[in-house]
C-alpha cells in the first residue's frame, strides 16, 4: 500500500524530511507494519499558472510553434513542439531558472533560430504520469489566477512510503488507520477527519429509494446516500496529485472523491448515477447464465458464486469488484445515488476470481471492512463532495442493518502480558499503551476488561491483546533475557513412520521421490479414463486447476513425467507418497511409482526401464514391508493388456502395476516405454508387522530335488507354486524352466521346479522327502498337473 507522507501529516504530526521519514519507517517496521521502500517526490521551482495569447507556427519549422504567454507578473515567449496548443487555453509554464522534478534545468534555448525563453509542461514533465501526448492543458472549470506557483496546487517535495499490510489489518489499508498508528507509536495527537455535511428535504426516502439484501451473511450492511445538483468537472490538483501518488489515475470529482476516501478510510465506495437506475436496490446472487457488461465495456458471464447489486431493471454492479456501464458516472450526470457497504469477505473474493477481475475496492473487501465504519465513509465522501463542489446532499440514507453491533470485550491478566512479553509492566501502563490504540479499558481486579473498537477484527484473544502492548511499548526495548523451558522431544505417529519407512526402501532402490499438490490433473485423470464420480470438489479454489482434490497420484505423476521430457531429460525412476481424496470413500494414503524411458544406470547403455526391473522394485518394497504379494492378472483401461495386473496381498486387492498403454504413451513427447504401480498404503499396511521377531538360522541341512511337470497352459503359474509350497517341509520353490512345443503337445506346458526340503529338529532322510514329494504329487493331480515322464 502507497502512503503519501504530506496526504499522512494531515492527520497526525509527522516530520516530513529525509531523516524523519526514515525514522518513521523504521518505527513502522518495528511495530508491524514493514515499510519495504520509501519513494522520493521531487519539487519543481519556477512554474507558474500561464495562459496562451497566442500560438503561430515556427517559422523555420514545420512541427513547433512560437507561443506568446501571460504568467500573470510577466509574459514570455516559448518554443514548444506539441500539437495541442490551444490559444486563450491555461497551461502549466516553467520559466528561465526553474527546475523540473527530474532535476532538468530550464535556461535559453536557440530552436531553429529562433529563442526559448521557458516550456511548456506536460504531466510527464511534472511527474505526474510516465507518458504524455502533448502538454497539459489545464481543466476549463479549474479556476486558477494566473501566475499562480505550481507548487502550490501541487504536492511535491514528498515522500511516498510502500507499506506491507498483512491480510490481518484490514483497518491499515486506508492512509487514516496507518495515521492511528503512527499517532498510537510516536504519541502524537490523531486529527479526527472532518464528516460535517448539511443535509435538505426531500429525504432519499420520499425520492423512493430503498434497498433489499437478500442474504446477510453475504452483506452484513448496505447503506446508500442521494446527493443532487452535481456538477461533473475535474477535482482540485492537490487532490489529483494525492491520488496519482497513491497509485490511481484521477477521472472526474465524483469518481476522484469516491476514491480518495476508499485510500484515506479504507473503505470503498461506488457512486451510480441516480437517474439511469431503478428505486430497489437489491443485493444478491447471480442467476446461472446470466451476462453483465462492467465499466470496462466487457460483457462477461456470471454464475450464482457471484454477488451482484441489482434494481429492477437488471444488474448494476459486481458488488465489491466493480461497477457497470449502464448506471456509471458520465458528463450530463447530476444526481448520485452513494453505495458504501459492507461485504462478505469470502464472497467478494469468490466473485473477484470467478472473473478473474482484481481492483482496489476488491483488495480491501478480500480482507474484511467494519459494518460500523460504512457510515463514516458515506459521510466523509458527502462532505468532500459537498465542500469543494457545492452539491446538495438530502436528508437521511437506506440502511440494510441500521443498529448497531454490540461491543466486544476481552479480558487480559497483567500477569499474563509479563509472562508472556517479559517486560515489568504494570495495570496503569498497559491501560495507557492499549489506550494510544483506541482500545478502552476498565479495571477488575489485576485483570482489564478491553473494549475493542469495531475496526479491529484482528484482536479475539487475550493474546492479540498482549501483542498490541508489546508492539506499542516497542520491540527494541525488550530486554535480552536467555530462554528458559524445558525441551521435549516429539516423535511421529505409526502412519508417518510407516511413511518413511516406505521413502526410504524406494530410495534405496534407486527412485526419486517427487511432491505434487493435492489437486486433480483433470486432463491426465482424463486421458487415464479415471472416472470423476468420487471427485471432491473446493468451494473457494485459489486458481481454475484447483477446482477439485486428486483421487489418484498417477495423473499428477504422468504430468511430471511430462515435465521432464519436455526438458529433454529422457529417462527416470519417481513416486510420490500422499493422499488422495473420494467423495464418500474418504482420504487414504498412497503411493505411486513411475518408471520411464532410460534407466540412467551407469554401465547399462541406454537401457530401458523393464517390467521385470519393475516388478523387483515392488517386490523388494513389499518383502522389506513385511506384506505378502502375489500379481493377478487384470484388466485396466490405461495399462498394456497381458502386461499388468493388480497386485494381491491374503486375497485382498492392495494396488495395480504394469506398462502403460499406447494411447497414453503416445500423448507423452517421445513417447517412452512407461512402467507405473500404485499401491494403496492403508490396505497394505494392515499386513506390516511393525515389530519383527528374530528367526535364527537353520541348524540342519536341507534336501533338493527338481520337479518337472506337465501343465495345462490356462492354468496359472503360481497356482501350480502354491500347492507345491504347501507342503509343510518344503521351504522354498523356484521355477527355473519353462518350455512350451510339439515335444510336450498342444494346450500343454512344461514348468521344471527347484524344491528345498527341511526340517527344523532334524536331518530329513531320503524316506520322508520322497514321501512329501509323494504328497505333493497328489496334490498337482488334482488341479490337472502331472510329472512328466
Amino acid at each position: 500500500m502507497k502512503v503519501p507522507c504530506r496526504w499522512l501529516s494531515e492527520y497526525v504530526d509527522i516530520e516530513v524530511t529525509e531523516e524523519g521519514i526514515a525514522r518513521l519507517a523504521e518505527r513502522l517496521t518495528l511495530a508491524g507494519l514493514e515499510v519495504e521502500e520509501i519513494t522520493y517526490v521531487p519539487g519543481v521551482s519556477g512554474a507558474f499558472v500561464g495562459r496562451v495569447l497566442s500560438s503561430a507556427p515556427h517559422p523555420n519549422s514545420d512541427h513547433l510553434s512560437l507561443c506568446h504567454l501571460d504568467i500573470g507578473h510577466d509574459e514570455v515567449d516559448v518554443v514548444c513542439g506539441a500539437n495541442n496548443v490551444i490559444e486563450g487555453q491555461l497551461v502549466p509554464v516553467i520559466t528561465v531558472g526553474g527546475q523540473l522534478p527530474g532535476g532538468l534545468k530550464i535556461a535559453e534555448r536557440k530552436l531553429r533560430g529562433v529563442t526559448s525563453h521557458g516550456m511548456i509542461c506536460s504531466k510527464a514533465e511534472l511527474g505526474l504520469e510516465a507518458k504524455s501526448d502533448g502538454i497539459w492543458n489545464f481543466d476549463s472549470s479549474l479556476n486558477m489566477p494566473l501566475g499562480t506557483d505550481i507548487n502550490d496546487l501541487l504536492e511535491f517535495d514528498d515522500y511516498v512510503l510502500q507499506i506491507k499490510v498483512t491480510s490481518n489489518r484490514p483497518d491499515c489499508m486506508g492512509i487514516y488507520g496507518i495515521a492511528r498508528e503512527v499517532a498510537a507509536i510516536t504519541g502524537n495527537e490523531l486529527r479526527p477527519l472532518d464528516l460535517s455535511i448539511e443535509e435538505s428535504a426531500p429525504s432519499i426516502q420520499e425520492e423512493g429509494f430503498s434497498v433489499v439484501v437478500e442474504d446477510v451473511s453475504d452483506t452484513p450492511r448496505y447503506t446508500g446516500r442521494l446527493m443532487s445538483e452535481v456538477r461533473i468537472a475535474a477535482s482540485p490538483l492537490r487532490l489529483q496529485h494525492r491520488l496519482i501518488k497513491a497509485g490511481m489515475r484521477p477521472l472526474a470529482n465524483v469518481i476522484d472523491v469516491t476514491n480518495y476516501v476508499m485510500l484515506e478510510m479504507g473503505q470503498p465506495l461506488h457512486p451510480f448515477d441516480a437517474d439511469r437506475i431503478g428505486k430497489t436496490i437489491t443485493v444478491r446472487r447471480a442467476r446461472s447464465g446470466d451476462t453483465f457488461r462492467t465499466l470496462d465495456d466487457v460483457d462477461r458471464e456470471i454464475n450464482e458464486d457471484t454477488l451482484m447489486i441489482t434494481d429492477e431493471l437488471g444488474g448494476l454492479a459486481v458488488a465489491g469488484v466493480m461497477g457497470g456501464e449502464r448506471s456509471e458516472i458520465r458528463a450530463d450526470t447530476t444526481r448520485v445515488l452513494l453505495e458504501s457497504a459492507a461485504f462478505e469477505a469470502s464472497t467478494i473474493r469468490h466473485s473477484s476470481r470467478a472473473l478473474g477481475l482484481y481492483s482496489e475496492a476488491s483488495q480491501r473487501f478480500e480482507r474484511r471492512v467494519d459494518p460500523q465504519g460504512v457510515i463514516d465513509a458515506s459521510n466523509r465522501t458527502a462532505h468532500l463532495l459537498q465542500d469543494l463542489f457545492g452539491c446538495r446532499v438530502h436528508v437521511g440514507i437506506i440502511d440494510s442493518a441500521p443498529r448497531a453491533l454490540p461491543e466486544r470485550k476481552l479480558r487480559l491478566r497483567t500477569t499474563s502480558v509479563r509472562s508472556l512479553l517479559g517486560i515489568d509492566v504494570n495495570r496503569e501502563e498497559i491501560a495507557h499503551l492499549l489506550g494510544r490504540l483506541e482500545i478502552t479499558t476498565q479495571a477488575d481486579n489485576e485483570s482489564l476488561i478491553a473494549t475493542i473498537p469495531s475496526y479491529r477484527s484482528d484482536l479475539v484473544r487475550e493474546v492479540d491483546l498482549i501483542e498490541e502492548v508489546g508492539r506499542i511499548y516497542g520491540y527494541d526495548r525488550f530486554p535480552s533475557i536467555p530462554p528458559r523451558g524445558m525441551s521435549k522431544l516429539g516423535r511421529k505417529d505409526a502412519v508417518e513412520r510407516y511413511k518413511d519407512r516406505v521413502r526410504d526402501i524406494l530410495t534405496g532402490l534407486g527412485m526419486n521421490e517427487v511432491i505434487t499438490d493435492g489437486f486433480d490433473k483433470i486432463n491426465w485423470r482424463e486421458a487415464l479414463g479415471i472416472p470423476d464420480d468420487d471427485l471432491v470438489s473446493v468451494r473457494n479454489p485459489m486458481n481454475a486447476t484447483q477446482k477439485s482434490m486428486r483421487l489418484s497420484l498417477l495423473p499428477g505423476l504422468l504430468s511430471v513425467v511430462e515435465a521432464n521430457l519436455n526438458q529433454r531429460v529422457d529417462g527416470g525412476m519417481i513416486f510420490e507418497v500422499g493422499r488422495i481424496f473420494r467423495g464418500a470413500r474418504g482420504e487414504s494414503e498412497s503411493l505411486a511409482g513411475v518408471l520411464f524411458g532410460r534407466t540412467n544406470i551407469p554401465l547399462h547403455g541406454k537401457e530401458e526401464v523393464n517390467l521385470l526391473a519393475a516388478k523387483g522394485i515392488i517386490e523388494n518394497l513389499l518383502c522389506a514391508l513385511a506384506v505378502p504379494m502375489n500379481i493377478e492378472p487384470s484388466q485396466v483401461s490405461f495399462l498394456h493388456p497381458g502386461r499388468s495386473g493388480d497386485l494381491i496381498a491374503a486375497k485382498e486387492k492392495i494396488g495395480l502395476f504394469g506398462e502403460m498403454a499406447p494411447r497414453i504413451t503416445d500423448l507423452l513427447p517421445s513417447q517412452p516405454r512407461v512402467i507405473a504401480f500404485e499401491i494403496n498404503l492403508d490396505e497394505a499396511r494392515k499386513f506390516t508387522h511393525e515389530h519383527v521377531a528374530f528367526v535364527p538360522l537353520p541348524r540342519f541341512p536341507m534336501s533338493k530335488r527338481d520337479l518337472s511337470l506337465l501343465a495345462p497352459i490356462d492354468l496359472p503359474e503360481r497356482k501350480i507354486r502354491g500347492t507345491i509350497g504347501s507342503e509343510k517341509m518344503i521351504e522354498q520353490v523356484l521355477l527355473y524352466d519353462q518350455y512350451q512345443g510339439e515335444q510336450v503337445g498342444s494346450g500343454q506346458r512344461s514348468l521344471t521346479y527347484e524344491v528345498w526340503l527341511r526340517a527344523s529338529d532334524r536331518t530329513l532322510t531320503d524316506e520322508e522327502v520322497t514321501r512329501a514329494i509323494a504328497r505333493v504329487e497328489k496334490k498337482l493331480a488334482k488341479i490337472g498337473v502331472s510329472l512328466r515322464s
